[in-house]
């Protein structure tokens, strides 16, 4: 059976696709075929080339005065402004006269950086969606139909997010960025006579979700924003490679969970936990609305249960992963950081051993709770699992005020079941 490897476009996020491939890299999955839109084209060339430690070199040290000639760096903040390119279009149109759009440093990283007569020779299968203009139809183009000495041309097509970068001209024809037609050449892959894919995304929601519950698609996508798509920050293209290494070891089940990263846990009692868990969300979710607290509540939404459900890529429960999404409801209460790989144990006991250590002056009134919500999630944690660990529990009367922080509440309650 064909594999197929597809890549996202996505501008600097591309260093999670590269993270991704370190990943499958050491989990020994190989490839017959890779396919990229826009910085996906450029990091599937690097992937036909085969060479990793160069593109997670690259992909250290890139910087936006690599991409096109600036002023100054420091103040090109598009992507701070707009999040995608059919978003940044109408901000383009009324202000590109005022942007630098020399893409000479594009044309000087490409050409160093790609070895076309090594890709060719490699044997691998390799495509790039670009998009023609002005019809505005996809242009899927394989390495084999590329005239020799036309690669670099083809993946910078299928980069030139027009009207930041002009269009490229190939053989008579104009070509924009490929991620005006499909920024993620599922298709173009399936049609190459891959009969599995892996794709890659660089965004929370589906390119496609057509194929979400396909049995031959394999997704690795983030559940957190990877920053704006012209942000070349050092930190941020380093948390993006690293989220794609655990996500893509997430995948294949080395590491464990959705928002965070966890080494394994024990399926059999994180299962018993999550029980108890589980009995403790639903007896709070189902006393407010006995109470008929959820229409006072907002978002009206906001339950224990659907916290826990939140962040999870649409993906069904086990009772692991509720064990899991407990954690990281904690984890984040807490304000720790998620591109590290944590052991759960040691995370709980961190969580306990603060929550012990706060004290609290504010009773379980509406203007206690409110007062403790308004220091932020650690206080709530702290201050619902201290309460918790009474013969009293939780009063009543505090239900609604409580309803309103449903994650660090929730935190609490798994910390307190386990």
């Amino acid at each position: 059976m064909k594999r197929g490897l597809v890549l996202n476009g996505g501008g600097s996020r591309g260093a999670y696709e590269i993270g991704a491939w370190q990943a499958l890299n050491e989990l020994g999955v190989r490839f017959d075929g890779v396919y990229g839109t826009s910085i996906g084209a450029l990091n599937a060339a690097l992937v036909a080339q085969g060479d990793l430690d160069g593109a997670i070199a690259l992909w250290s040290e890139i910087k936006v005065s690599q991409i096109m000639s600036v002023e100054d760096e420091d103040d090109f903040a598009i992507d701070r402004m707009v999040s995608r390119k059919r978003d940044v279009i109408p901000f383009l149109m009324e202000n590109a006269k005022h942007l630098r759009m020399d893409i000479a440093p594009l044309e000087k990283l490409v050409r160093e950086n790609l070895d076309e007569a090594r890709i060719r020779a490699g044997g691998l299968r390799l495509g790039v969606m670009a998009t023609r203009a002005p019809q505005m139809t996809g242009a899927p183009m394989p390495l084999e139909r590329m005239a020799p000495g036309s690669l670099a041309d083809w993946v910078i097509a299928s980069a030139s997010c027009f009207p930041i970068f002009p269009a490229r001209h190939i053989d008579g024809q104009r070509y924009i960025d490929g991620g005006y037609y499909d920024n993620l050449p599922v298709d173009m892959a399936l049609a190459d006579g891959m009969e599995e894919i892996v794709a890659v995304e660089l965004h929370p929601e589906p390119a496609h979700p057509e194929y979400a519950r396909m049995p031959w698609l394999t997704d690795i996508r983030p559940l957190h924003s990877l920053g704006g798509f012209l942000d070349f920050n050092p930190d941020l293209l380093r948390r993006s490679r690293l989220l794609g290494y655990q996500d893509a070891m997430k995948r294949w089940g080395r590491l464990e969970g959705f928002l965070y990263t966890f080494r394994r846990v024990n399926d059999l009692a994180a299962a018993e936990a999550a029980r108890r868990f589980m009995r403790a969300l639903t007896r709070f979710d189902g006393e407010i609305t006995r109470r008929g607290v959820m229409r006072a509540v907002q978002p009206a939404s906001a339950t224990l249960l659907s916290a826990l459900e939140q962040e999870c890529g649409g993906r069904a429960l086990d009772w692991k992963d509720v064990w899991l999404r407990g954690l990281e409801l904690c984890a984040r209460a807490m304000g720790f950081r998620v591109d590290a790989v944590y052991d759960a144990e040691a995370l709980i006991k961190r969580c306990r051993e603060y929550c012990a250590a706060q004290t609290f002056a504010e009773s379980f009134d509406d203007a206690g709770i409110q007062a403790v919500q308004n220091r932020g999630g650690r206080a709530v944690l702290a201050f619902v699992l201290q309460r918790l660990g009474t013969a009293e529990g939780l009063p009543p009367q505090s239900l609604r005020r409580l309803a309103e922080t449903p994650g660090p509440v929730a935190g609490a309650m798994f910390l307190n079941c386990i």
